[in-house]
């Protein structure tokens, strides 16, 4: 009687044990999927700041974006949060509201605006939100030519509260050009106390078909000024179709494919043809080797 007891409680509460996690379980898969929003802001030269989200869901994988999610900018006031607009997010999970820099909105006292994301949540997802503060600033790029060098100058401003535009004091800016999936960095400019900078602008940049160039100078994670943009197009870059003799013209962006390119490609294919040779040749093998030779198909005829 004793070992049925035990066994008897050993069954329940391993039957317990089992009810209680797949409760767990259950209650697992049902409860929302955690949710991640990056917030960030940037000044550009066209006198606005970019308010930037990206919402993303995590899973014990990774994570994916969050397509058409309402994200609500707020600018953060003493008073209280001031709704300045709703976005959906795109099939990257970003949502992007621009608002000009010259607004109304109040700041701190460190003369700084601060505005706040904020994604609401459903059943399915929890909430999420993001803070960012910064100063309204401006960077204005321009070139010349002196003594048949070329140089990009780099000009920063900062927006007071009262509309006075003022220097933007020392700060490190990055000069780059797009490319196709990056940006190429050409120069790093070290702005003086007035807020200008100048670089030497190199040669070999290739541009479109005309030489046609966008250089971008930017200022990145900036305490006081967060992320600030400035663009300006010349015609300083070679052309695509004209390569210098001096350098290779077989690269991976010419007319002309690299020869380690057309060698690959070719063995590549040699090999797959090669493949469908060899399975037509032991096809027509197995089907002779199948046919009874001469000899002995008179013999069988014979008999």
């Amino acid at each position: 009687m004793k070992r049925i007891k035990t066994g008897t409680i050993l069954v329940i509460l391993f039957l317990a044990g089992m009810m209680q996690g797949y409760a767990q379980n259950n209650a697992d898969t049902t409860s929302p999927a955690v949710t991640v929003l990056r917030f960030a802001c940037v000044s550009t030269s066209d006198d606005s700041i970019q308010l930037k989200s990206v919402v993303s869901v995590k899973h014990d994988d990774g994570s994916t974006n969050l397509v058409n999610a309402p994200v609500i900018f707020y600018s953060v006031e003493k008073d209280g949060d001031l709704k300045i607009g709703e976005v959906k997010t795109d099939v990257h999970g970003t949502a992007v509201l621009k608002i000009p820099a010259r607004n109304t909105y109040l700041r701190n006292d460190q003369q700084m605006l601060s505005f706040k994301a904020m994604y609401d949540g459903n059943d399915k997802y929890e909430a999420s939100e993001g803070e960012f503060s910064l100063k309204p600033a401006k960077l204005k790029v321009s070139f010349y030519e002196e003594d048949s060098i070329r140089y990009v100058k780099v000009e920063g401003t900062q927006l007071n509260s009262d509309g006075a535009e003022v220097s933007i004091g020392a700060v490190d800016v990055i000069v780059s050009v797009p490319k196709m999936f990056s940006m190429l960095k050409i120069a790093e400019i070290s702005l003086d106390s007035t807020g200008i900078g100048t670089a030497e602008f190199p040669r070999d940049i290739i541009g479109d078909s005309t030489g046609n160039l966008t250089v971008v100078a930017s200022i990145e994670e900036n305490d006081i000024f967060g992320a600030v943009q400035g663009s300006a197009d010349n015609n300083w870059g070679l052309p695509k179709h004209l390569i210098s003799p001096d350098r290779p013209s077989r690269e991976l962006w010419t007319p002309i494919a690299p020869l380690w390119i057309i060698i690959t490609l070719i063995i590549m294919l040699l090999g797959v043809w090669g493949q469908y040779v060899y399975a037509v040749v032991q096809l027509v093998m197995i089907n002779k080797s199948s046919k009874p030779a001469p000899e002995e198909k008179a013999g069988n005829e014979k008999r």
